[in-house]
């Protein structure tokens, strides 16, 4: 089971004796899974929660300040969850990727069309032609507002699940589909058409992301990365030689 965030663990990362005024965390892979201590922190501006248990957006949308919200590794698997972060007007940047909703079918425009303030997903900065296939999408705003009277009960009345309007949502597949980077594919050709090109630029992708990752690390963090590193590196050593 997972941890709960609680003010001891806050403020001695953020060095200040008062929650209220912090203003970014950085709590990568710390096994939490319980965020509600997010309520009595309105004024944070940067979370950076990847590589935890986290699998609701819920308590996020308590922190009406927020700018950057790294959610990367974690156990968001209902895309719907977006609906919590409607209200955070100043959210420039998220990171999803690698959490079970990642793999929705147009994970990307979804989002981007739920949250047009967004200027980067997933590292990638959101482009003009992913904009304008987004606003293609069909979406009734009205099933997801989340007033702040219904942040901690967004559901007064029975709302359709996710899977009820998935066909409202999704504009037919051969349409169109959109690469992780924003080009446009044409019909039928999907994005492992050149398995050789995805295969580069998703590892371009992931050292971007690791490179943005790192910058958010402490020098325990860093040590971790690099045992890790060490580990995998000596292991395909092991492998070549056989």
């Amino acid at each position: 089971m997972g941890k709960a965030l609680t003010p001891d663990l806050i403020l001695a990362r953020a060095k200040t004796d008062n929650l209220y005024t912090v203003k970014k965390v950085n709590l990568w892979g710390n096994d939490i899974e319980d965020v509600k201590l997010l309520r009595q922190m309105p004024n944070v501006e940067v979370l950076s929660l990847s590589v935890n248990r986290i699998a609701s957006l819920k308590e996020f949308s308590n922190c009406a300040k927020l700018q950057e919200l790294y959610l990367r590794k974690n156990n968001i698997a209902d895309l719907s969850e977006i609906r919590y972060l409607i209200n955070l007007q100043e959210l420039k940047i998220l990171w999803l990727w690698d959490n079970p909703c990642a793999d929705t079918p147009n994970y990307r425009e979804y989002i981007i069309k739920m949250l047009p303030n967004l200027v980067k997903l997933d590292n990638e900065t959101i482009t003009p032609e992913e904009r304008s296939a987004a606003s293609k999408l069909n979406i009734n705003f009205g099933d997801f507002h989340v007033s702040p009277k219904e942040q901690n009960d967004p559901y007064p009345g029975k709302k359709p699940t996710f899977d009820e309007y998935q066909s409202q949502i999704h504009p037919p597949k051969e349409e169109y589909s959109v690469r992780r980077s924003g080009s446009i594919e044409q019909p039928n050709k999907g994005i492992y058409s050149n398995p050789s090109t995805y295969t580069s630029r998703n590892n371009e992708n992931i050292l971007s992301a690791i490179f943005s990752l790192l910058k958010e690390l402490d020098d325990k963090g860093l040590e971790f990365v690099k045992e890790d590193i060490d580990k995998k590196l000596s292991t395909m050593r092991v492998r070549g030689k056989d």
